[in-house]
């Protein structure tokens, strides 16, 4: 399924996403003082990613910050919502701001390939090219939303409007004549570029297990919530797992151990078939000794640490 992705242009319906909408006058500074990303420092139209922690440093949440004229817009997958606003709501208290939970309300499609020169020929408003920045967009005569990202290669696109009106988004698109990926293509090619989903994050993992450093954390920014863990971390220039892909010859079962000379050092959170079905391909927390790539089993079979191209191509590690 994954070859449908590797078309110039191809798009796909996401599940329901969470949204929360923090909109006042202290939004942003209250927003920056709990997550890893340099929230202060957006301005409208730009966006971040950024890791929600604990006091102990631990994962609550991987969003999408989003800086609007109102304040931010979180955008983070489905169920992240349910746990990050009661989070934030814990902590609020005299700050002038409000914390909506606007999921419910809204739609997602992900264009992939080239997809921004595809649209801009076909809208009304130019597609954004940094990475999370946004705007309005207006296509097929809906008003949207398109988010500029690279989950899958360079090009990508969010478009997101109300859900009324997903199903016309859909149904022109289908018209005009592009290739549709269902869900399973997707979450293959997620898992291929080691994208982390909430069962991919356990209730101890660490920000920089999940390697996404440069991207949704900034060592520079001032205090917030679990800075001290993920600081000592950085001094210390190591964790002791990290998120990786893992390839088997056959299947690779979900909540399979990943075994080094019989030792558990991870589990499998997220599987599907390889690209070219030919094996088995998961995400797992693998504990640092296990990334040498020789000896690791997953559900009796040979497993390796690999990384996934865009292509489909595997390199082992």
């Amino acid at each position: 399924m994954t070859a449908a992705f590797l078309r110039p242009t191809t798009w796909s319906v996401l599940p329901c996403r969470s949204a929360l909408l923090v909109s006042g006058p202290d939004a942003v500074r209250f927003i920056d003082n709990f997550t890893t990303a340099a929230v202060s420092r957006l301005t409208p139209g730009r966006g971040v990613e950024g890791f929600f922690t604990d006091a102990r440093g631990h994962v609550l949440a991987l969003v999408n910050i989003l800086r609007t004229e109102a304040g931010l817009w979180l955008d983070a997958s489905g169920g992240v919502g349910d746990r990050l606003r009661p989070h934030l709501e814990h902590y609020h208290i005299r700050e002038q701001l409000e914390v909506s939970d606007v999921g419910a309300e809204r739609g997602t499609l992900l264009l992939t390939g080239d997809a921004r020169a595809w649209l801009e020929s076909h809208a009304v408003g130019g597609a954004p090219t940094g990475l999370l920045e946004h705007g309005p967009l207006r296509v097929a005569g809906i008003d949207a939303t398109v988010v500029s990202l690279d989950w899958f290669g360079p090009g990508g696109l969010l478009l997101q409007t109300d859900c009324d009106d997903v199903a016309r988004l859909a149904a022109w698109l289908r018209a005009a004549g592009l290739p549709e990926a269902d869900a399973a293509a997707v979450d293959a090619l997620r898992i291929a570029s080691v994208s982390p989903e909430p069962q991919d994050i356990d209730a101890k993992t660490l920000p920089q297990e999940l390697g996404r450093d440069a991207r949704a954390i900034c060592f520079t920014k001032g205090c917030y919530l679990g800075q001290e863990t993920v600081a000592r971390l950085d001094a210390l220039g190591h964790v002791n797992r990290r998120l990786v892909a893992i390839r088997t010859a056959a299947t690779c079962p979900i909540g399979a151990d990943v075994t080094l000379a019989g030792d558990v050092v991870g589990r499998i959170s997220s599987a599907c078939v390889a690209a070219r079905a030919d094996g088995g391909l998961g995400l797992a927390l693998v504990h640092v000794r296990g990334l040498g790539g020789v000896g690791l089993e997953v559900a009796g079979q040979p497993a390796r640490v690999v990384t996934v191209g865009v292509d489909g191509t595997v390199e082992a590690h």
